[in-house]
């Protein structure tokens, strides 16, 4: 028994992968798992110590401030202003059950039914079941490698349907793990000025970059006056997805829309887990994240060389954890997928699971153990020269 609404939402195509995974690894072969983007690096030693602390706490088990704990906030604050030199109001910062909460709610709060949601494609998918929950309607705008995938706003000017609300940007971005500059943001802010729509950046993977440090919306955003919102996650930055804390970051009138559905739908993060995100933000943010991009760095490095040698046709991230790489001849995503799991025993995710633009593509994630990215890079290179 199923509602309209989840009748709307693309068929999940990834459970025929999941079957053959589980059918593969029950004959006894080793899978290496290249599919979820979900890290193995562990919780930091000062989160975990933090955490510890914090447990012994009476407040902390008690129902949790709506908005967030005063000290994390404090903390998110703080780094704004160290790391990128914006002075927050509280009514600007909003703590949230990790990013995809966040995504999940902001169209129930900002967007009526029949309005326009703005979704890239290929994107997280998300994006576009969270305004389907909302009974708006999605206009995808394509993502090209032609144009970095990045959208094409000319293009958008002309095609922009009436009732637009809501656009959703994802930089550095999750598949294709392109990232956006201090121009391209400014590009994107004139436009949805121009036609007064909100504003969103899903930032989750914005600590996991590697040459250069990547660009936030919220400066530019907060400096210009427009509606917006920025979604930030601690899964990410610290390696603790299964904690589920994150932070948004936007003018007060959105934070405070989201503030309020929240305030209806769930009771908040877990207080200690708050405080010990908080402490590690102010106290250990460069230590920690420099740790995690160093091993990322390393397994990117031997992914890539693997990728390069035997002719795949990729770009090395210059952010994320993962890779976004054509399927050879353009093949059919989920058939290459397929086969790739059979015959090598690698688990990648089909370009087609993040919309139809993302077919002829498959995703390959470095969150699993070193030696494993290297072994998987080792049966590419067989299964590609076949």
């Amino acid at each position: 028994m199923h509602s309209k609404k989840l009748q709307q939402l693309p068929t999940y195509l990834f459970v025929e992968i999941d079957r053959l995974k589980e059918s593969y690894r029950l004959s006894g072969r080793q899978v290496l798992d290249l599919g979820i983007g979900d890290p193995d690096l562990g919780v930091p030693k000062e989160l975990l110590d933090g955490l510890i602390t914090a447990l012994s706490k009476a407040e902390h088990h008690r129902y949790p401030s709506g908005r967030g704990l005063p000290a994390l906030l404090g903390s998110i604050a703080q780094w704004a202003y160290n790391q990128h030199g914006a002075s927050l109001e509280t009514e600007e910062m909003l703590v949230t059950i990790g990013s995809k909460e966040a995504i999940g709610h902001l169209p129930l709060s900002v967007v009526d039914p029949g309005s326009t949601v703005l979704v890239p494609d290929p994107s997280y998918p998300v994006y576009r079941s969270s305004a389907v929950f909302a009974g708006a309607d999605c206009f995808l705008v394509p993502l090209t490698e032609d144009n970095g995938y990045w959208p094409d706003f000319d293009r958008l000017d002309r095609e922009i349907p009436e009732g637009a609300r809501l656009m959703f940007l994802n930089y550095p971005n999750n598949p294709t793990s392109a990232v956006a500059g201090r121009d391209r943001f400014i590009e994107a802010i004139e436009f949805c000025k121009r036609h007064s729509i909100i504003l969103v950046n899903d930032a989750a993977y914005c600590d996991i970059t590697y040459e250069h440090p990547s660009d936030p919306l919220f400066p530019l955003a907060r400096e210009a006056g427009i509606p917006y919102i920025e979604l930030f996650s601690f899964s990410k930055t610290f390696s603790i997805t299964g904690w589920r804390v994150g932070f948004a970051v936007g003018s007060s009138e959105v934070i405070s829309s989201l503030q309020q559905i929240k305030s209806n739908l769930d009771s908040g993060v877990f207080g200690a887990i708050q405080e010990a995100v908080g402490a590690a933000l102010v106290d250990h943010y460069g230590e920690i994240t420099g740790r995690i991009r160093s091993v990322y760095r390393e397994r990117r490095d031997i992914l890539a060389a693997s990728l390069d040698k035997s002719g795949y046709s990729f770009s090395v991230p210059e952010a994320t954890f993962y890779f976004w790489v054509s399927t050879p001849d353009k093949e059919d995503s989920m058939d290459f997928c397929r086969a790739l799991l059979e015959e090598t025993g690698i688990v990648a995710t089909p370009g087609i699971g993040f919309g139809e633009r993302g077919e002829g593509y498959f995703r390959l994630s470095i969150t699993t153990d070193t030696e494993t990215v290297r072994e998987a890079g080792r049966r590419l290179e067989i299964f590609r020269r076949g």
